[in-house]
């Protein structure tokens, strides 16, 4: 699981425009301000609240974190999970949990029990990086589908 965070700190330093301006002691624990139509809930570097954060989403929040994912860049052996890691692999945070509290049980279910065979292969794929390298956006989903399956308790090596 060290390894999995590891690469998840990685993919989300390269992924980060910049980080927010400091904080002044006694700052308040809010979420700033989102800056135009559409900002992610969690950008690197931000301290707040759960609540602060999720009280910044918008009500297209969760389509807007999903990301076109090219089948091409996975291996051949995973490809047909491809839909459930552009679904289910959202990296931020707060916007990931909003969207798991939106499906129902079963639907958590049917995607743990179409990804949990395949653990071991996509560990391995994902251990393939190399480290300090970035991962491309298809790996990361599938990087944040599993720690979505971690979050759920739904998470199998089989």
């Amino acid at each position: 699981m060290a390894a999995l965070y590891r690469r998840l700190l990685a993919w989300l330093r390269a992924r980060t425009t910049s980080p927010p301006p400091p904080r002044a002691p006694g700052q308040a624990d809010d979420a700033p301000a989102a800056p135009g139509p559409y900002s992610p809930a969690l950008r690197h570097g931000e301290i707040a609240t759960a609540a602060a954060f999720r009280a910044r989403l918008t009500d297209d929040a969760v389509a807007h974190a999903r990301i076109p994912l090219d089948p091409a860049k996975v291996p051949v052996a995973l490809r047909a999970l491809v839909p459930l890691a552009a679904y289910w692999g959202i990296c931020d945070d707060a916007i990931r949990e909003e969207m798991q509290e939106a499906e129902s049980q079963a639907d958590k279910q049917a995607m743990a029990d179409a990804v949990n065979p395949h653990n071991a292969a996509i560990t391995a794929w994902l251990d393939s990086w190399p480290p300090g390298q970035v991962m491309s956006d298809e790996a990361a989903a599938f990087m944040y589908m599993q720690l979505g399956l971690t979050e759920l308790d739904l998470f199998a090596l089989e």
